[in-house]
């Protein structure tokens, strides 16, 4: 069945993570502003009907159950879709999966066999656990990237604390990047909160970080990954680096030359895209990212080792494969550039429709960031100037706030941001 065949053309998102939300917020206020609504059905495709505030994932997996039933988590970081498009008359959700994608036709295909054709298309489908064919990973880990998966995660440890009563718990966090770093940092508060409350004594619980690199945090500057080391030795946390996961068995892992045991392994070790861009006709490389121009348009496979421009289909964030024009890295796949590259790819598609002059994609050499590290502390990296310590947490708070002031109306922006601070602050 079609969707909206109405003689208004289609300008579709597919993807409700930051880049999604972001590219949908753009494009609305520069249709509004050139006064274009009315020719155009601007649509939001997601398969979930929210939004998942990802940074606060590691806050949900470390809350007790007597602090938050899993409704009351959900209402703090999985925020409705339609909250967000109460302020966006005229435009529309659709709650499916994308699964097919013809680009010379320009026609999507969902799950339920619904099908809509587009006049513009921005992919930003998000990304998925990676758990790179290392055995047994999959089966015996608990990843942490979807609302579910911290459910899960929070879940296994109060099980564990409980049937360990009087023991110390040993914890594996697989991956130093800054999902492992914060995840880590925060478990150790929340284990011995458990613990605490279940018996007297003092909290003797294992936790240790994991990383194949020479040193966590794999790319941030010399003094961030020296200051954040630090604070996670404070705080108890062991940290391996150098050491490669071989294979993942039932409370054993398997390293390089060594055998470590376990009580529980989260997998913080990488993401990849999502899998359904494989269905989408378009061209990728070995991870699975859609390869794009300078525009951020999107390349379709004409053939072995032959690509050509799409034709108004855009790839950004965690679904674009896009190297740095000066280090020719490949971008990391973070919150700032899934929005700049929204809002250059939305800026893009508005200067298409106006018969103006598009933009390349000029990322920056560094872009801020926030990285919790246990209780009310952050480091964070404005560029220009960093905060260590509870300076860096409280901006971080303020960051959040202004985000959810960027998606949502007034009101229940400041709810949302006042329930995730409360929660923030359970374990400290």
């Amino acid at each position: 069945m079609e969707i909206y065949e109405s003689g208004r053309r289609n300008i579709v998102v597919l993807g409700a993570g930051f880049g999604g939300i972001t590219a949908l917020l753009k494009l609305y206020r520069g249709l509004k502003r050139r006064r274009l609504l009315g020719r155009y059905n601007l649509v939001l495709a997601n398969r979930s009907a929210y939004h998942l505030y990802t940074p606060s994932l590691y806050e949900i997996a470390a809350i007790p159950k007597n602090e938050a039933d899993a409704l009351r988590l959900k209402n703090t970081i999985c925020i409705p879709a339609s909250d967000i498009m109460d302020r966006l008359p005229g435009a529309r959700f659709i709650g499916e999966e994308a699964v097919r994608l013809d680009p010379e036709r320009h026609v999507i295909t969902f799950a339920s066999g619904n099908r809509m054709n587009f006049e513009y298309l921005i992919v930003a489908l998000g990304a998925q656990t990676n758990f790179f064919g290392i055995p047994g990973m999959e089966r015996f880990s608990f990843p942490l990237k979807t609302f579910e998966d911290a459910l899960r995660l929070r879940n296994r440890i109060e099980e564990l604390a409980a049937a360990n009563k009087d023991g110390a718990l040993g914890i594996l966090v697989g991956g130093g990047g800054a999902t492992g770093v914060e995840i880590a940092a925060e478990l150790v508060n929340f284990l011995c909160y458990l613990k605490k409350r279940m018996r007297d004594g003092a909290c003797r619980e294992e936790i240790t970080l994991i990383e194949a690199s020479p040193e966590i945090l794999p790319g941030f500057s010399d003094e961030i990954i020296r200051r954040t080391k630090r604070r996670l030795i404070a705080l108890g946390v062991k940290i391996l680096t150098g050491k490669r996961i071989q294979e993942v068995r039932p409370y054993e892992i398997i390293l390089d030359g060594s055998v470590l045991p376990y009580h529980l392994l989260v997998w913080a070790g990488g993401v990849r895209p999502s899998s359904v861009l494989s269905g989408f006709g378009l061209s990728t490389d070995e991870r699975g990212g859609i390869v794009v121009n300078e525009f951020l348009e999107a390349m379709a496979s004409s053939g072995p080792n032959e690509t050509r421009n799409s034709g108004r289909i855009y790839a950004i964030g965690d679904n674009m494969s896009f190297r740095h024009p000066k280090t020719q890295r490949p971008l990391a796949g973070n919150v700032p550039v899934a929005e700049s590259s929204a809002r250059l790819a939305s800026f893009n598609i508005l200067a298409a429709i106006a018969g103006k002059e598009r933009m390349p994609f000029r990322p920056l050499a560094r872009y801020p960031f926030i990285l919790a590290v246990g209780g009310k502390y952050a480091v964070t990296d404005l560029v220009i100037v960093k905060f260590f310590g509870f300076a860096g947490w409280a901006l971080k708070q303020l960051v959040e706030l202004r985000y959810l002031l960027f998606i949502l109306p007034i009101k229940k922006a400041a709810a949302v941001w006042a329930r995730a601070v409360y929660y923030s602050a359970v374990n400290d």
